[in-house]
Formats: structure tokens, sequence, C-alpha cells
């Protein structure tokens, strides 16, 4: 049985560009307006107690499909059926009104989710304690920082026992102490077989959290099903734009061209088959494919490890290994083996480096496709590392 079911959802409004126009609409019955369309044919299903994220760009449409799922805004065509009792944390303070309290906020949210005035005074004390607003609760919400919106928000949301609750980057307010309790919160939603449907710019939570994914570009579905795929087409999109826009390419310093041009950056197999998923502990090898501008050349190769977010994990260079100048002449191929890669499940691309045969001085940089790391391990952080508990 779904939770969610979309069919052909299309969202479009109406945009005046003099508040008269409204008027002359009305009274002439002709239009004043251009329509802007936010979503195009946008079909899904979210079965319930399945957890569903969706990424894209800023402007992909994002919000506006979780505002239709989430009911505070009507489609313009297509069908949306929904189970159950919905609770969406969208826009930072949606919801609220800001002259009220922020327990008398509690109150009206949570009758508009359809709690009754007993049920919402037997929530009232857990949803103030998880949201750590004790001493302010008081107050009028207009007076809140923004984090404190994000609590109060979070722990109404989560706190009224909803079948499918909605969530928008709203997150990334709050502090990292708190982001946490939200995530573990999440997870038991997940794992009491709760419908979740999520939107992030973190790759990281949505391959953690999510068993399918959408992403959305420009109001259409551009890929939909396993999150590891879904991440995977959406990271090698972006790196692939970002290299056809000259603004992201290196510059040749001094304005001439530089010595070495890397041309590829490639995961490999054992097999020296190209990858873009592996598993967690098997081997890899990172190919450098590098070419001389200028004949004969010695200079340092490096390659670093980051995570989609442009974290770096790990890097090493010739130079750090105590290895002798890599010498060019015409096209040539480096590469590093790692013999068991110990990094836990997510996105993670390789960056190729050639310096000067100092090490100082950086002539030419190039990034990898995606590759996406499954994992056996539940631990969070980047690496695995042995361990034993002890009590």
């Amino acid at each position: 049985m779904n939770a969610v079911e979309a069919d052909n959802i299309s969202k479009s409004y109406r945009v005046y560009l003099k508040p008269v126009d409204r008027l002359k609409e009305a009274l002439l019955r002709r239009p004043f307006h251009q329509a802007v369309t936010s979503l195009y044919d946008v079909s899904f299903n979210v079965p319930m107690g399945e957890t569903l994220g969706i990424i894209g760009e800023n402007g992909a449409g994002k919000s506006t499909l979780l505002k239709v799922l989430a009911g505070t805004t009507e489609p313009s065509s297509g069908q949306l059926k929904r189970k159950g009792r919905v609770a969406a944390l969208l826009e930072l303070g949606s919801g609220f009104h800001p002259e009220f309290s922020g327990r008398a906020n509690i109150h009206l949210n949570a009758a508009l989710l359809g709690l009754t005035e007993k049920e919402i005074s037997e929530r009232e004390a857990p949803i103030i304690e998880f949201s750590e607003l004790q001493d302010v609760i008081e107050r009028p919400v207009k007076t809140y920082s923004s984090g404190m919106y994000v609590r109060l928000a979070f722990s109404i949301a989560t706190s009224v026992d909803p079948d499918v609750l909605i969530i928008d980057e709203a997150l990334s307010v709050g502090d990292q102490r708190f982001q946490q309790k939200c995530v573990e919160r999440m997870i038991g939603f997940r794992n009491s077989g709760k419908t979740i449907i999520v939107c992030s710019h973190s790759m990281y939570m949505i391959n953690e959290l999510c068993a399918k994914t959408i992403w959305l570009n420009h109001g259409r579905i551009s890929a939909y099903g396993k999150t590891s795929d879904v991440i995977s087409k959406y990271l090698a999109f972006l790196e692939n734009r970002d290299a056809s826009n000259p603004e992201k390419q290196v510059a040749p310093v001094g304005g001439q061209i530089p010595e070495v041009i890397i041309d590829a950056v490639t995961f490999c197999d054992q097999s020296d088959h190209e990858v873009s998923f592996a598993k967690q502990f098997c081997p890899l090898k990172i190919k450098i494919s590098a070419r001389s501008t200028m004949g004969e050349y010695a200079g340092h190769m490096g390659i670093g490890l980051e995570r989609a977010d442009g974290q770096m994990i790990f890097v090493t260079t010739t130079k750090h290994q105590g290895l002798e100048p890599v010498r060019f002449s015409g096209q040539k191929q480096i590469e590093v083996t790692i013999p068991s890669f110990p990094i836990l499940k997510g996105a993670y691309r390789a960056k190729g480096i050639a310096a000067d045969e100092h090490g100082l001085r950086v002539i030419y940089e190039c990034y990898s496709d995606p590759i996406l790391i499954e994992s056996d391990y539940p631990e969070l952080g980047m690496v695995w590392i042995e361990h034993q508990w002890k009590s």
C-alpha cells in the first residue's frame, strides 16, 4: 500500500508585473499575467514505511513539490493521494503566529495537524523537552532565532505521531548537536515503519536515510529509483556541467599554457575496468591520464579523495612519498593502487593534481566522475576503523 501517490503533478503560478493587473484581469476578463511553471508531470509512489529523498539544484522545484505533497498548495493539474496524518517542516517559521508564544504555537500547530486538546496536552511537555526551549517557551516566537524556530517546528512535527513526515532543507539552520538529534529521531521514525520524504543538499544524508530518491531538474524528474544510482547520475551531471563552464576550468598561470594538462581521472577495479560503484574494502586503482604541452617536463603528481560536499579526506603526492618527479614526454598515465578502500558508504570523487618539480606550484587540477561506495557497516563518519568494545 502506498502512503503517497503522485500522478502527473504539475504546478503553475500566475505572475503579475503590477498589482493593478490583477484588478484589470478580473474586470476585463483578459489575462494580464505570465504563467510560470515549477513542476511538469511529476509521477511517483511512496510505499508505506519507505523513505524518499528529493535532490536537485536550487530552483529545481523541490520546495514546490514538498508544498504540494504537504497540502499547503494545490497542484494545477494531476492527482495526488495521501494516506494518514501528514506533518511537514517546510520554510522557516511556516505555520507559526509571530505574536503567539511558543506554547500557544504548539497548541495551534498540533490542532491544525488534527490532534485533540487532550492529545495536545499529553504531548506538550515532550515537545518542549525535545526542543530544549523551556526558558523561552512563553516568549512570542517573533523573538526567536532561526535555530529556535527550527527546534520548535521539528519538535511539533515529529511529536504528533504522523504517518507521513515531510522535511525540507530547514534542518540545516539548527546547530550540529540538534541536527544530530533530528537525524536520530528521523531514523527512529523510519525504523518504526513511518513514511518520510526528505529534501536535502547533503548527499550523505540522502544516501543514509533513503531507499529511493528523485532528482528534480527544472521542474522535471531527471532520475527516479535506487538512491545510490540517482546520486551518482546527479553528481556526474554537476561535474560535467562544471567542466563545460569556462569559469570552472583551471586558468593558465600568467596567461601561459600549463606545462602539464590532466585529461582524465578515473576509478578502476583490479581488471583496469572503469567503475562508478564499489564495495568498501575492495581494491581500487585511481588512474591519471596526463600530457606534457612542452616536450620534456618533470613534475610531481598528487591524488586527493573528497566527499561530495567537498570535504577533503586524504591527499598523497609523489613528493610526500619521497619519489622523484614524474618525467613527462607527451602522454603519460600514473596510477595509485589502494589495496583495501576503507571509506564508509557515500559518494566520493578523486582529484588529480599536477605540480612543479618542487611540489609547490599547482599547475593543473582535474576531478573524476563520482564513485559510490556501499558498506555493510552501520558506523558513521568517513572511514571504518578496526575496534573492539569492552565493558
